[in-house]
């Protein structure tokens, strides 16, 4: 069960740093988007329930981000860029017991996007786990106002 809250954790934490590009051509619509996400551990038993979120989403913050909108120092994005209706990103987050690198890529279809990122977690003694989040979107309407 450790495993699995340090894979969720892990997955959160490289989602926060996929934040801003901007790509004013993209075929994605701003509004409340509801987003589930299923993780493969390999090697863990049984499976990890998918997660679901909703969170808005425009053009120009267009990769869904959990917590304090990416402000670990621990992490850095080493890449982010956009090329057509698909982005990717590279983060790398240097914690006390190792390091979690995550690359990810997602593509938009106006009102649905798909996407993979693949998550290593390094201890420090070197060993790794994979771990393998599929994600799905779909345009739920317009942001809330408050």
């Amino acid at each position: 069960m450790k495993a699995a809250v340090f894979a969720v954790a892990a997955i959160a934490l490289a989602l926060v740093w996929c934040g801003a590009a901007q790509a004013a051509d993209m075929n994605m619509k701003d509004g409340l988007w509801e987003i589930t996400t299923k993780t493969e551990m390999k090697g863990m038993p049984g499976n990890i329930p998918p997660t679901v979120m909703k969170q808005c989403l425009t053009k120009k913050d267009s990769v869904p981000q959990q917590g304090d909108k990416g402000k670990n120092p621990n992490c850095k994005m080493t890449e982010n860029k956009i090329s057509g209706n698909t982005v990717s990103w590279t983060s790398v987050c240097k914690e006390k017991d190792g390091t979690i690198e995550s690359k990810g890529q997602m593509t938009y279809k106006g009102d649905t996007f798909d996407g993979t990122m693949v998550t290593t977690m390094k201890d420090r003694g070197g060993k790794a786990q994979v771990i393998t989040s599929k994600m799905s979107g779909k345009r739920l309407g317009p942001c809330d106002k408050k």
